[in-house]
């Protein structure tokens, strides 16, 4: 069995109704050794959990989880990256400073950086760990453009998430069909046609698991539709011209 886990919010700490971020180091190594001592057992993958790029720079405290490593705690050491707003530059830094695997956003609707990153991690030999597949439930036949404030999916921009599903459902949700799928397989097949290490999937009931897996078959898209993804993908972020 392997165990991935990440660090870097002090759990339970709240200020102004965020989740407090820290990378100390002697915060770090606490919570990785407190969490070692829980499992029984050594961590598979330890990821800096949404880190800026001065952490992922930072020397000392990655000697520190280098030591870890040695120590026995932990087996390899990765980035989730995130928020999305200077994912491309923290992904490329990871990848420099020599962490393992990096965690990233990849589906139709984001394809990039997703596939900057692919391209550099496999120079590299970096596991990529992709998420959110569905792009927030547009990618799927739950669309929806509101969340709950508990939802971090709230933190969406609503506007990009009704611009999305309505995109979805005159262009992709098409070539789904002609395939012979839904959004959802098509969303996890897409992402499962790049040389990537796993998908992180959102599964809410035994039914969407089973699909979810079945999904990933091996059987997976040609290069037609892989381009012709692209090209929507090129369109849905092109700038709206200002009239």
């Amino acid at each position: 069995m392997n165990v991935f886990t990440k660090v870097g919010y002090e759990v339970g700490k709240l200020v102004n109704g965020r989740h407090v971020q820290n990378f100390s180091v002697n915060y770090i190594v606490n919570a990785v050794r407190e969490s070692f001592r829980r499992l029984g057992r050594r961590i598979t993958l330890l990821q800096l959990h949404n880190p800026p790029i001065s952490v992922i720079r930072d020397r000392e405290l990655h000697r520190a989880l280098l030591k870890l490593v040695d120590e026995g705690y932990i087996e390899h050491l990765g980035v989730a990256l995130g928020p999305e707003t200077n994912v491309l530059s923290e992904g490329l830094a990871a990848i420099d400073e020599g962490y393992e695997a990096i965690m990233f956003v990849f589906n139709i609707l984001e394809q990039e950086p997703g596939r900057t990153l692919i391209r550099r991690g496999m120079e590299n030999a970096v596991g990529l760990i992709t998420r959110v597949p569905h792009a927030s439930n547009v990618l799927t036949d739950r669309q929806e453009v509101n969340f709950g404030s508990r939802d971090h999916r709230s933190l969406r921009d609503r506007d990009w998430l009704a611009r999305a599903v309505g995109f979805t459902n005159t262009r992709i949700r098409p070539i789904a069909k002609s395939l012979g799928m839904d959004l959802e397989t098509l969303a996890i097949k897409y992402v499962l046609t790049y040389p990537i290490s796993t998908v992180m999937v959102t599964a809410t009931s035994i039914d969407e698991l089973v699909k979810y897996v079945n999904a990933a078959d091996g059987n997976y898209l040609n290069s037609d539709v892989i381009k012709t993804l692209e090209k929507l993908y090129a369109e849905f972020t092109e700038p709206i011209a200002v009239k």
